[in-house]
């Protein structure tokens, strides 16, 4: 006859170890879900019954939410940050010139590239790197400034200058590199 197989005890008593852990780790789980409920429910009645506990109304709300998400800094080509904002609304705002040389401009904007040759840039008096662009006539030069052209970005990068003025830097460069000077 064939023999019973005698039940393993050690099996029985690692399930019954495993269903122990499953079942504490449960009530400990469902506990923790319990207590971010209940705080849930206290942190909205508290809310609800003292609106404006922060003591500001809603527009210093709002302000202190602006503050947050503004930038927290800009970037400064060259010239001080005074002259560029006092420049920028006037130059937005009418378009017209500053009133500038063009010298004075390309000192503030335009030198960022064109003196080191920064991307490509062809270098103020680079007589060999300015001919060809010379070549195609000062009114395809005069788009490529207003409107960026390859690496160089529209207005130089410079929003607050006016057409007047980029002209005026783009004259002066022109002059400095072998082109013919306008006025």
């Amino acid at each position: 006859m064939a023999a019973k197989k005698k039940p393993d005890h050690n099996e029985s008593a690692e399930s019954k170890h495993d269903r122990h852990f499953y079942d504490s780790f449960m009530l400990v789980l469902g506990i923790l879900v319990a207590f971010a409920f209940g705080m849930y429910w206290l942190a909205n009645g508290i809310a609800e019954a003292h609106p404006g506990a922060s003591g500001r109304d809603a527009a210093a709300e709002e302000q202190l939410v602006d503050k947050r998400l503004s930038p927290i800094g800009d970037v400064q080509i060259s010239g001080d940050a005074k002259t560029q904002m006092a420049e920028a609304p006037v130059a937005a705002a009418g378009g017209g010139s500053s009133g500038k040389s063009g010298k004075e401009i390309w000192q503030g904007t335009c030198s960022a590239c064109h003196q080191s040759g920064l991307l490509g840039a062809p270098k103020i008096g680079d007589k060999a790197a300015w001919a060809p662009r010379i070549a195609k006539g000062l009114d395809t030069l005069k788009k490529h400034a207003l409107g960026g052209f390859n690496n160089m970005p529209a207005h130089g990068g410079n929003p607050s200058l006016s057409d007047e003025d980029v002209v005026k830097a783009l004259e002066y460069m022109v002059g400095q590199s072998g082109g013919p000077v306008t006025k």
